[in-house]
């Protein structure tokens, strides 16, 4: 007998797992609209600016590391977990954001190097605010090239990314940004 979901099979599943981005956008704005005030304009632009490059390098190098061949049993469950399983069913649609308790882990794990790095709290928090922005940004990308939404200005990405699902699925990581697949010599033949 199949179980009907509850209101919290659905809660869980649906909005709390699969909806980062209704999260992390107010989170943006707060950090942004704390830490913009004390900070310079210029500086607090590039700060911004730079958390959203290095966004582009940790989504290549993450999605990389999810292709990359292990003898580890548990670092292969993880694997096949967070993102080998969305290769065989790309037409899943929450499966292909990343689920909010993985993202919120990863996103305090970043705050705290931002904060190690700049040893002060608001550099750190716009640095933060823009890797969070790229995040969101990775995530739109992502949901509308696997549901097939037409968006203006993202046709070259969706196909780039489809290529890494249909037939190059060790090349083409870069989802938002084909940068780094050029400098690591990834790019789609």
């Amino acid at each position: 007998m199949v179980r009907r979901p509850d209101l919290r099979d659905r809660l869980y599943e649906g909005w709390l797992c699969s909806r980062p981005f209704w999260v992390y956008p107010p989170m943006i704005v707060a950090m942004a609209a704390w830490a913009g005030p004390r900070t310079e304009w210029t500086a607090a632009v590039g700060l911004f600016g730079g958390g959203l490059a290095a966004w582009t390098l940790v989504e290549w190098g993450l999605h990389r590391l999810m292709h990359v061949p292990t003898r580890s049993p548990g670092f292969r469950r993880f694997q096949e977990f967070a993102h080998l399983r969305h290769h065989r069913e790309p037409d899943n649609l929450p499966g292909s954001i990343v689920r909010l308790r993985g993202s919120l882990a990863l996103a305090v794990a970043f705050l705290a190097l931002a904060l190690a790095a700049f040893q002060t709290v608001a550099p750190a928090m716009l640095f933060h605010a823009g890797l969070t922005a790229g995040y969101v940004w990775y995530e739109v990308v992502h949901f509308a090239t696997h549901a097939r939404w037409r968006l203006p200005g993202l046709a070259w990405l969706q196909r780039y990314h489809a290529l890494h699902h249909s037939r190059q699925w060790n090349r083409a990581f870069g989802v938002t940004c084909p940068l780094w697949d050029w400098v690591f010599e990834t790019l789609p033949r």
